[in-house]
C-alpha cells in the first residue's frame, strides 16, 4: 500500500506517517551511522553482530556491551524508529517528544513497551546526568533558542557519556522547505561547534584563573593557574548524505520545486530500486566513517569524566 501524499507535505504528517514503518530509507540508515560513529569511539567486545563492520580487522566484533547496562535518551523521538533502533543493539531506552499524539503512538507500541517516554519541551527540562547517549536528531534546528536546546540536552549526559547531535547542514542552503518544515536555521559546521561549546562551558561552574603563592616560571611571587573550563571532547563532527546534498540542492537552489518524497515511501518497484541504491551508498559512508559533504551534519561529544 502507498502512504499517504500529504506524508510529503509537512513535518507532523511525515513524523505520523513514519510512526507506522519499521524502517525509513534516511532515518534507519541515519541511525546505524550514529551507532557506527558511537562504537568507534567505545570499543567493547560483543557476540558477532552482522550489522556494523568490523572495525578493526580482528576476528572478534566491537560493540556495546549486551548486559542492557548502557541507557540512551532520544529527544524529539518522534515517530520512534531511532529507540527501536536502538534498543535492539541492547540500550535501555527512554524518550522525550513535544507533540503529545507521538507519544502517545510510541506508548502503544508493542516494540517499546515498558519503556519511558513523556512528553517534554528540551527547553523547559533539566536532567541529573543519567543518561550514557543522549541523542537529539534533527531538533535544534526548530528551536529559537538552541544554545537552551543543548543545555537541556547536556544535562542529561553523564559525566564520561556522550551527547550525539545531526542538524540540516550548510546555512546557504536554507529555503521554502526549511521554512514549511519548521526551521529556524540551517548549520555550517563552524557553527554548530560554536553553540556546542557555548552551551557545554555555561552548563557547569568554571575554575576561572586565580593568582595563587609561589614562584612562576618569570619570577615573580605568585604564578596564573590554568584556566580549566572546557568539560568536554569533540569525539567526532562529520557530515553525511551526500546523494542528499546534491538533491536538495538541486530542488531548493537551481529548479525552486519541492522535494518529492514518494519513493521515500511507495512500495512501487522503481521506488525500491531507488531506495536500494540510496541504502548502498548510505552504508559506504557508514563503512568511510562520514562524508566531507553531506546534507547532515553529525556531532559527537563526550562529556568530561
Amino acid at each position: 500500500m502507498n502512504a499517504p501524499l500529504q506524508a510529503d507535505k509537512d513535518l507532523g504528517s511525515q513524523q505520523h506517517q513514519l510512526a507506522s514503518m519499521q524502517f525509513d530509507l534516511r532515518i534507519s540508515h541515519l541511525a546505524r551511522f550514529l551507532y557506527s560513529k558511537y562504537l568507534s569511539c567505545h570499543p567493547v567486545r560483543l557476540p558477532a553482530d552482522d550489522s556494523v563492520s568490523n572495525k578493526n580487522g580482528s576476528g572478534s566484533r566491537m560493540g556495546v556491551r549486551d548486559d542492557k547496562s548502557l541507557t540512551l535518551l532520544d529527544v524529539g523521538a518522534g515517530n520512534g524508529l531511532f529507540l527501536k533502533y536502538f534498543k535492539s543493539k541492547g540500550f535501555q531506552v527512554a524518550g522525550y517528544e513535544l507533540e503529545k499524539e507521538l507519544v502517545a503512538n510510541m506508548k502503544k507500541d508493542p516494540a517499546l513497551k515498558g519503556d519511558m517516554i513523556e512528553q517534554g519541551d528540551i527547553t523547559k527540562l533539566k536532567g541529573k546526568e543519567e543518561y550514557d547517549v543522549v541523542i537529539a536528531s534533527d531538533v535544534i534546528e526548530h528551536i529559537k533558542d538552541d544554545v537552551q536546546a543543548i543545555k537541556g540536552l547536556w544535562s542529561f549526559v553523564k559525566p564520561g557519556g556522550m551527547l550525539l547531535i545531526t542538524v540540516p547542514g550548510h546555512s546557504y542552503l536554507y529555503g521554502k522547505r526549511d521554512e514549511m518544515w519548521g526551521h529556524f536555521r540551517r548549520y555550517d559546521q563552524k557553527v554548530l561547534l560554536e553553540r556546542i561549546d557555548k552551551a557545554a562551558t555555561t552548563s557547569h561552574p568554571v575554575r576561572q584563573p586565580v593568582a595563587v603563592s609561589g614562584s612562576n616560571k618569570n619570577g615573580s611571587g605568585s604564578r596564573i593557574e590554568v584556566r580549566d573550563d572546557i568539560a568536554y571532547d569533540i569525539a567526532f563532527a562529520t557530515q553525511w548524505n551526500v546523494i542528499g546534498f546534491f538533491v536538495y540542492g538541486l530542488f531548493e537552489k537551481i529548479l525552486h520545486k519541492p522535494i518529492n518524497e514518494k519513493m521515500r515511501y511507495s512500495n512501487s518497484f522503481p521506488s525500491r530500486i531507488i531506495r536500494s541504491i540510496l541504502g548502498s551508498i548510505l552504508k559506504t559512508e557508514e563503512k568511510l566513517g562520514g562524508v566531507p559533504l553531506g546534507l547532515t551534519q553529525v556531532v559527537g561529544v563526550r562529556k568530561k569524566a
